[in-house]
């Protein structure tokens, strides 16, 4: 669900490629996103209770831990436990201004990030390096920013969006057009899972959206429909971090999507069928 967030890839991929806000997209999809938390929460609780059914109750020797050497920060000298109050503050406070849309997307963010390095590093010094620490990953997305937007305006400029688009249509039969954002909604599964975010959100959701368009859908509900499929995504043998995953959890990666998949796909239904109940992308549309 975390990678349906502004800050997450596909998100950002969807505003970059189809030119609208990424708050544009997240925001109304925040009701059909809380649905796919609901469908996992009690996914969990289903298998919580089978297992706690099968294990009983377990009593284990000695288990006095001391947890001052236990730390989950990759970088401890960076901590700040005595502002976490703050922090979390503030961190409340812009989340609050992303679903009110006070400002642009990029502008809160910048501003947060200031406030946070002022109050947490006031050392100049101390920014630099928290910055430095961070930059490779920073770069990274700025670099597939530039280059999304240079390969959507060869596209666009040289006509070739809307030649697909008519070759789509062509394929298409009338009576599926109306129903355009569904099967963006419903194709985004497999799509996002046998090819990279890049390929989808660049390659072909343009090519979607403008044959969408003849049929009265707006390119920022194509943009909420194309990141139902994201929960299957994860389990896509070209997400890196699905590999630590079952690294650090010691199962075999053929066996957690057997065993995920179908899941992952339940939870995608949960979103889509929440999104059309709440209209936050058209079932049909009729122009």
């Amino acid at each position: 669900m975390m990678n349906m967030t502004p800050w997450g890839g596909p998100t950002a991929r969807a505003a970059s490629a189809l030119h609208v806000d990424a708050s544009d997209i997240f925001v109304p999809m925040i009701p059909a996103m809380l649905a796919g938390v609901v469908a996992i929460l009690a996914i969990a609780y289903f298998y919580g209770k089978r297992e706690r059914a099968r294990l009983g109750e377990l009593h284990l020797q000695g288990d006095d831990v001391d947890h001052s050497e236990i730390s989950v920060s990759q970088f401890p000298d960076a901590r700040r436990p005595k502002l976490i109050w703050f922090n979390g503050a503030l961190t409340l406070a812009l989340m609050v201004a992303l679903i009110m849309g006070l400002l642009p997307l990029p502008v809160l963010f910048m501003i947060a990030f200031s406030i946070a390095m002022i109050i947490n590093y006031p050392n100049l010094q101390d920014q630099k390096d928290r910055v430095s620490a961070h930059a490779g990953s920073v770069l990274a997305v700025v670099g597939l920013i530039f280059a999304a937007g240079i390969f959507t305006g060869i596209l666009s400029g040289t006509g070739m969006v809307d030649a697909m688009s008519k070759s789509l249509l062509a394929v298409i039969p009338e009576a599926l057009g109306p129903y355009l954002a569904v099967i963006t909604a419903l194709v985004s599964m497999p799509f996002t899972f046998f090819m990279s975010n890049d390929a989808f959100y660049y390659g072909v959701l343009p090519v979607l959206s403008e044959a969408a368009s003849h049929y009265g859908i707006s390119p920022v509900e194509m943009a909420r429909a194309s990141i139902v499929g994201q929960p299957v995504h994860l389990l896509s043998p070209l997400v890196p971090s699905t590999y630590l995953l079952v690294a650090l959890a010691g199962i075999e990666f053929g066996d957690h999507q057997r065993f995920t998949l179908k899941w992952a796909i339940l939870v995608c239904m949960c979103i889509l069928v929440a999104a059309l109940l709440m209209g936050i992308f058209p079932f049909y549309s009729s122009m």
